[in-house]
Order: structure tokens, then C-alpha cells, then sequence
């Protein structure tokens, strides 16, 4: 799991949040990103740092964006309908 501990150190987690079309609030995976950012450094048995490796790398790149950005992706010439 990346450790941000400014800001600016999550742009490029950042950046993949706001191409998501689930983006808009967020999803589990920036959910744990931002719920453990701190505590990930008091693991002392480094398996949930391990696990969360596999989701978010260092550079903070979500893995489940990359592996799925055709389905994640916002289509920008998709019709938006107003309801």
C-alpha cells in the first residue's frame, strides 16, 4: 500500500480516482488506501501492508484501475441522461 504523507504524494492515486466512473465517491479500494495510509506503519505482523500492497503500489498506482480500465475507465463519448 502507498504511504502518502502529504498531498502531493497521492497525485497519481488522485489522478486514477477522478478517470474512474466510479470515482465519485469512494470505492473500497480508496477506502482502505485512505483508512490505513497512517496506520499501515504500526502492522507489526505486515500482513494487512502486504495484502494492501497488492491493491495500491508505492508509486500509487491502483491495481484494480489498471487491471480493469477498459470497465473502470469513463467513456468520454458516453451520453449523459439527465433523469
Amino acid at each position: 500500500m502507498a504511504y502518502f504523507s502529504n498531498g502531493s504524494e497521492g497525485t497519481v492515486f488522485d489522478d486514477q480516482c477522478a478517470r474512474c466512473k466510479y470515482g465519485t465517491k469512494p470505492c473500497p479500494i480508496a477506502f482502505v488506501q485512505m483508512d490505513a495510509n497512517y496506520d499501515q506503519h504500526n502492522d507489526t505482523s505486515g500482513t494487512a501492508t502486504k495484502i494492501l500492497n497488492h491493491l495500491v503500489k508505492d508509486d500509487g498506482t491502483c491495481m484494480v484501475y489498471e487491471m480493469a480500465k477498459l470497465d473502470f475507465g469513463i467513456d468520454p463519448n458516453q451520453l449523459e441522461l439527465e433523469l
